[in-house]
């Protein structure tokens, strides 16, 4: 079970590779026209979408707009503003929503706004595996908005766009409250892109084919990946979370997907010893082929290693 919060060109393809007519998943965009094609041209049953914005009834409360929209009181050190990306948006006279989303058509955004801790309730979704954020600047919001799925729907990882600079306050769309608000809830970071963007007083190649990224350039945003560390021994007893089986095969299933095969064979090796199924050591045997390029078994494997660490420095 999938949610994806910020799904303009639809929930990435390769959710539908690897589980097929096994997924479910949400998406949420508040372009009318995007979602009413995405709902459209789904390739599974299992996906919908829904015209929304998603956020955080309370939020105004958390941090009231009087001192977020003054940079100067909350000490707001973003420098977005000042850089080739939004020079070149100017330059080109370009609305990126409009022509890259909407297909040229003018935006029309849906009024509607919704919790993910009510549309789950609502929508009767009992539990939640990975959940995807991606709202060009209220990422925050939507956790807040998620504190009890988060908490109770047994969500075992997050990808989340975040900022690296902005305002000093607890609840500011940044990375490091969103890092601590993760770590109190029991999610460990396990990988971090970086986006780099030079400034407009003397612009670099872009990254892509848009006006955004560029090669170098002060770092503004990053696509952080989070997940539970359930292999960790202590981790049930400091957050009070005991996983089945089937949860953590699904957790296996994430790292691998994104590119975590070392994570993925700890959760593996975990589950061969608890239960003795030799189903867990033929995938690990296969871990061993497809990543490390090895035909001998994943015990022999670590019995090489153990026996000649140095056969792993490089050539």
């Amino acid at each position: 079970m999938l949610i994806d919060v910020g799904a303009s060109g639809g929930i990435d393809g390769f959710w539908g590779e690897c589980f097929g007519a096994k997924l479910k998943a949400v998406g949420f965009d508040p372009l009318i026209a995007e979602v009413d094609r995405l709902n459209k041209t789904r390739g599974y049953g299992g996906i919908r979408y829904e015209a929304a914005f998603v956020g955080c009834p309370d939020y105004d409360t958390l941090f009231p707009p009087s001192l977020r929209h003054d940079p100067v009181a909350s000490k707001d050190n973003s420098s977005f503003p000042g850089t080739s990306a939004v020079r070149a948006s100017e330059a080109m006279r370009m609305n990126y929503v409009k022509e890259v989303y909407n297909a040229g058509s003018e935006v029309r955004m849906t009024d509607r706004h919704v919790a993910l801790d009510d549309y789950v309730l609502e929508a009767g979704i009992r539990s939640v595996d990975f959940v995807k954020i991606d709202t060009d600047g209220h990422d925050i919001e939507v956790l807040l908005g998620a504190r009890q799925m988060l908490r109770t729907q047994e969500v075992l990882g997050v990808c989340i766009e975040s900022q690296m600079h902005g305002a000093c306050h607890p609840y500011s769309n940044t990375f490091a409250n969103i890092d601590r608000l993760l770590r109190e809830w029991g999610f460990t970071l396990f990988d971090l892109d970086l986006w780099r963007y030079s400034r407009r007083s003397l612009p670099d190649k872009f990254y892509y084919k848009i006006p955004a990224q560029t090669e170098t350039g002060q770092v503004q945003w990053g696509e952080a990946v989070y997940f539970r560390d359930l292999a960790r021994p202590d981790y049930e007893q400091m957050h009070a979370y005991a996983a089945g089986l089937a949860k953590k095969v699904r957790l296996a299933c994430l790292f691998e997907i994104y590119g975590l095969p070392d994570c993925s064979a700890q959760v593996l090796a975990q589950l061969l010893e608890q239960t003795g199924d030799r189903f867990f050591s033929t995938l690990l045997d296969e871990i061993v082929a497809h990543y490390r390029g090895s035909r001998v078994s994943y015990a022999l494997f670590l019995e090489q290693f153990d026996s000649d660490p140095k056969r792993f420095f490089p050539s």
